[in-house]
């Protein structure tokens, strides 16, 4: 960062965080992330104008959940924009003015309404955000009319999705002229949320077993349809389009539970765009049925065209990458029967090498495992076998009594019922 240059940095809360339903925006500016000064504009029965000097820029993200508990979670997105030609003396006046001097105002003067002045006395055009300035407004004429800035990265995303937000947020001003809730304004029911990520076998399952399981867990249930046809690529833009859509940034503690490409999928989302919020992670791995992609893609071309298209080949071609972050809390169930595709296709299944069934086949260091007497079709018909241990290691990260009496069989290419 050059030191002759003063930064403007925005904090975004959407309108899911908030109570008004209307989202709320706060402000920063200096010359480096370890002085900054911040801006925080409320009403006066909610405290009013807030400034505190000397931040650095974590301090700041987290300031409006942490030292003044307005919100109940961090910004959905963090921007950074560059204030040239001003020295810091003048911008922090100019930010008093607007973000201190004038109180909070809904129709003049309200939280966006102070940041989009300063932005303009600033040479910087946030647009006109006509009616009442809310944030969702502001951003998006800001980033209508700094298009370029954006482009260059003169304008930085720090934090978020900006696309996503300029894409589901909305302007939210019934919420803040008459105080509605609507679907994009609730706090969720429980503050923590399980994230189910079905594998192939959802495009010929019906997930109604999967949902109806889980849904009396104490948790909001997610459970998307995200695999992508063209490429595993285009599955994790999928989830991510779902993350935001559903607002999981917004959940204290999100735990995942993947099948066999939600576990690919799951890694590559993290190495992507970090840990976020995910606290526990259980994996569902399958020394058979991860063999299945060569056997539909050799064996079974037509139907493989049909139900998956050109995703099973790269799932195929891509080798599986370990989380190794040890924050988050990690299991794996493993499956211990072949499903009737593998089973009658055993040649072709085996032509990939002897099978392994020790954990330290799957390439995955997890904090405990079970072994289910299932194959890969019954972990969706039959979710009920090993929901319990789910559950009871999202709680207490480990299996504890569950299935621990479960090995693999000495002929897995049998008929099982579970």
């Amino acid at each position: 960062m050059f030191s002759g240059i003063v930064y403007i940095y925005l904090f975004v809360f959407s309108s899911a965080q908030t109570q008004s339903g209307a989202g709320h925006i706060s402000m920063a500016l200096g010359t480096d992330t370890s002085h900054l000064t911040y801006y925080t504009k409320y009403r006066k029965i909610d405290g009013g104008c807030f400034k505190e000097k000397d931040l650095s820029l974590y301090e700041a993200t987290n300031y409006d959940r942490i030292k003044l508990k307005h919100q109940a979670f961090n910004p959905v997105l963090v921007l950074r924009l560059r204030a040239d030609s001003i020295e810091q003396n003048q911008l922090e006046a100019i930010a008093d003015q607007f973000n201190l001097n004038k109180p909070w105002s809904l129709f003049a003067n309200n939280c966006a309404d102070a940041v989009k002045k300063v932005l303009r006395e600033t040479k910087v055009n946030p647009g006109l955000a006509l009616m009442i300035s809310t944030p969702s407004e502001l951003i998006k004429d800001l980033c209508y009319h700094q298009k370029k800035e954006i482009q260059t990265k003169n304008i930085q995303i720090l934090h978020g999705n900006l696309k996503q937000y300029l894409d589901q947020e909305p302007k939210a001003v019934p919420q803040t002229l008459f105080g509605k809730h609507g679907p994009h304004a609730q706090f969720p029911p429980y503050k923590e949320a399980l994230l189910i990520l079905p594998g192939f076998g959802s495009k010929y399952h019906s997930l109604h077993r999967l949902k109806n399981t889980f849904k009396k867990a104490p948790y909001d249930v997610f459970v998307p349809r995200y695999i992508a046809r063209a490429s595993l690529e285009e599955t994790l833009e999928n989830l991510e389009i779902y993350w935001q859509r559903h607002g999981l940034d917004a959940y204290q503690k999100v735990h995942v539970f993947g099948y066999i490409v939600g576990s690919w999928t799951i890694n590559a989302w993290i190495a992507q765009h970090g840990k976020a919020n995910i606290a526990t992670i259980v994996y569902d791995r399958s020394t058979l049925q991860e063999r299945a992609p060569l056997v539909l893609v050799q064996d079974m071309k037509f139907v493989n065209f049909v139900l998956f298209g050109d995703v099973m080949q790269d799932l195929l071609q891509t080798p599986y990458t370990p989380l190794l972050d040890s924050t988050i809390r990690k299991g794996m169930l493993l499956e211990t029967y072949a499903t009737n595709t593998v089973r009658k296709h055993q040649q072709t299944a085996a032509s990939m090498g002897p099978y392994c069934w020790e954990l330290s086949c799957f390439g995955q260091d997890v904090d405990d495992y079970r072994y289910v007497p299932m194959h890969h079709d019954q972990m969706y018909t039959h979710p009920e076998v090993f929901a319990e241990a789910l559950l009871y290691f999202i709680e207490n990260g480990n299996f504890g009594p569950h299935l621990q009496s479960v090995q693999p069989v000495e002929n897995p290419f049998v008929k099982h019922k579970p």
